[in-house]
């Protein structure tokens, strides 16, 4: 059983049989982050039959650093998630995400996607946070509306980073009622 993440059906539990098999065609493919088309059955539940790579993030695999913040934006998708509710903008915002991390390794990027996917499941309004300071409320609020490209060209200093990321755990951890497993790998960042 794998769990993926799709465009047309949410996220969805898929049976693959005969993946971890070394003569798989379908085993590379099927691997964990990456972005693949996939035909499925579906009968009681869906059985993937092909998988064809669209992106594997090899960049982001091949740093430790980077596939720990990759995997904290998939657990959380899991964990906010139930099965088989399509949502176009989530999937859109996640491929982001991932693509962003490849190209561009900033932190301000995690917390963006934080806020911006707790905002987009209605988890989140920037306007109901009484306890934090003007300035990081202007860059939280920044992160709920801006582009990726107008995130990209703010500039925050180690302070503002440390508390954007106790702001944000707290909230996340608040959620979700337990914490996030990435979330103890990852170290505070600065930029």
């Amino acid at each position: 059983m794998i769990t993926i993440l799709t465009a047309r059906y949410g996220k969805i539990s898929v049976i693959a049989r005969g993946v971890r098999r070394i003569t798989s065609r379908r085993a590379g493919n099927v691997e964990l982050l990456n972005r693949v088309r996939l035909h499925l059955f579906k009968g009681k539940g869906y059985t993937l039959t092909e998988a064809e790579s669209i992106e594997t993030f090899s960049t982001v695999k091949e740093n430790l650093t980077l596939v720990t913040s990759a995997f904290h934006v998939i657990e959380m998708i899991d964990r906010l998630t139930v099965e088989e509710q399509m949502n176009q903008s989530l999937y859109d915002l996640t491929v982001s995400s991932l693509q962003l991390l490849e190209r561009n390794p900033r932190q301000i990027f995690l917390r963006a996607f934080e806020v911006k996917v707790l905002t987009l499941l209605g988890f989140w309004s920037v306007s109901e946070l009484h306890d934090v300071d003007e300035t990081t409320k202007g860059l939280l609020e920044q992160f709920e509306y801006a582009s990726w490209s107008q995130i990209n060209e703010l500039r925050i200093d180690e302070a503002q980073a440390l508390a954007l990321e106790s702001i944000m755990r707290y909230y996340i951890e608040k959620i979700l009622e337990g914490s996030l497993k990435s979330a103890r790998v990852l170290k505070p960042h600065r930029k």
